[in-house]
Order: C-alpha cells, then sequence, then structure tokens
C-alpha cells in the first residue's frame, strides 16, 4: 500500500520548514545518536498546532485509508504510547532495538511510513530483518511482538516517519500480516 503523494506531501513540508520542529517537536533521550525529534499524539487537535497550519486533514486521511486498506473499523482507537507520530530523523540517528510493551490480550502494532525517505539507510529491522519500502509505502510493525529498530540514516536527505499505533487481537495482526 501506499499513501496517497496529496496527503503525503502537505505532512512533509510542515516537518521541514524547522520552525515547527523546534516548537513542537520533542527529543526522546538525550544519548540518541543523531538529530532526532518527534511529535507524539499528533491526531489531538489544540489550538497551538491550529495557529501553524498543522495539517490534521492530511494525517486524518492517511490513517482512515490504512484502516480501510486492511478493514479495519474507521473507529479503531490509536495507542495510549504514541498514538499518530511523526518521527524527524537526519544522519547518524538510528533506532535501537526494543519491543514495545502490549496491553492484556492485545498485541501493540504500528502502521509506518517514510514520507521522506533518506538517501541511503533508514529502513525498518524487524525481527532482525531490513524491511525495504519506497518512500510512502507502509509497513505493518508487530511492535509488541517483534524486536525493531532501524538502520542508519546516512545522506543530507531526512528520515520522516508516519507511525499510527494501535491495538489489535492476535488473530486481527495475523491476518494483516498474512495479507501485507
Amino acid at each position: 500500500m501506499f499513501i496517497d503523494e496529496k496527503y503525503a506531501a502537505p505532512i512533509r513540508e510542515w516537518v521541514l520548514n524547522k520552525e515547527n520542529r523546534d516548537r513542537f517537536f520533542v527529543v526522546p533521550h538525550k544519548d540518541m545518536k543523531g538529530n532526532v525529534s518527534g511529535l507524539p499524539h499528533s491526531e489531538f487537535e489544540n489550538k497551538f498546532l491550529l495557529k501553524y497550519k498543522f495539517p490534521y486533514l492530511e494525517m486524518f486521511k492517511v490513517y482512515q485509508s490504512i484502516l480501510k486498506n486492511f478493514n479495519l473499523p474507521r473507529t479503531q482507537p490509536l495507542d495510549n504510547e504514541f498514538g499518530a507520530l511523526i518521527s524527524y530523523s537526519e544522519k547518524e540517528h538510528e533506532v535501537q532495538p526494543h519491543t514495545d510493551p502490549n496491553p492484556k490480550g492485545k498485541i501493540h502494532t504500528r502502521f509506518n511510513v517514510l514520507i521522506s525517505k533518506p538517501e541511503k539507510g533508514g529502513q525498518a529491522i524487524i525481527d532482525d530483518k531490513v524491511v525495504e519500502t519506497k518512500e510512502n509505502e507502509l509497513w505493518v510493525c508487530a511492535a509488541g511482538k517483534y524486536t525493531h529498530s532501524s538502520v542508519k540514516v546516512e545522506g543530507d536527505k531526512p528520515r520522516i516517519l508516519l507511525s499510527f499505533g494501535t491495538y489489535l487481537t492476535e488473530d486481527v495482526l495475523n491476518n494483516i500480516l498474512k495479507n501485507s
């Protein structure tokens, strides 16, 4: 599945504006390698993001297209941890191996897409396998089931990731993984 460029482009342009990142993005840990920051729970509308013309409509459309593609309900809730997350990283950054926590009876699952793919690196690594995708191509990460990380970003083009987290039963997740 590919995310429509008409939705990806406004989000990408908003994120590439350094003033927006400086105002709204947070740095997850000081000890991380490379320049990385993110905007968790971008699904929550607030007056400050609205003032700076955050592309809420496009974020909503991306999530709805993902839900439709996988036959999930339009009202599928986002996870409590990060929800609709936008991550921005530059050269030298790599996500360290980790597994996300699961609520009882569900698996934390993330639907991810690079709307800006670095010149080299930036690919997801799930269960020790590098996931090769193109810009705007979606991949599914069973984040509560498999250890996942990323390849180190290289070059001058940043990595911009949209990541929508939710909690799925094992049966639903297995069906999605089988058909993706």
